[in-house]
């Protein structure tokens, strides 16, 4: 698992230079783009969503989770993040993040809008997100 871990911090670093030495532009009303999807070898029916989120400024999520976990890189502006249980917690550009699998919470950006870079870990066929009543 430890060697799993570490591929996916590796791959993090890698696909975050890669976009800010790219510019890559936000999209006008904001959300989420695949980069990427892949099976995990070695395990059963595991795949990997790569993908870009990109929030505009002043924005809140609804309460929603992952069921597979979500690893994260914020690579500009920065969000707040209201998770079940705990306090909020402001993350800027430079810090990473895990959201453990089935906790929900909510994300709401500031001013300056924000991008990151997830991982999101998924059963074959389960949904990304899950929106909380």
């Amino acid at each position: 698992m430890n060697r799993i871990y570490a591929l996916f911090l590796i791959l993090v670093l890698a696909i975050t230079v890669a976009l800010v030495a790219g510019g890559r532009s936000a999209n006008s009303g904001g959300g989420f783009t695949e980069l990427h999807r892949g099976e995990i070898a070695g395990t059963d029916g595991l795949e990997v969503v790569m993908g870009l989120v990109e929030r505009s400024a002043a924005s809140m999520t609804g309460k929603h989770y992952h069921p597979g976990g979500e690893f994260g890189f914020v690579i500009e502006g920065s969000v707040t993040v209201s998770r079940e249980g705990e306090p909020e917690v402001t993350l800027r550009a430079g810090d990473s993040f895990y959201q453990r699998p089935g906790e929900w919470h909510v994300v709401g950006t500031t001013a300056e809008g924000a991008k990151a870079v997830v991982f999101r870990v998924l059963k074959k066929g389960q949904p990304a997100v899950v929106a909380v009543e």
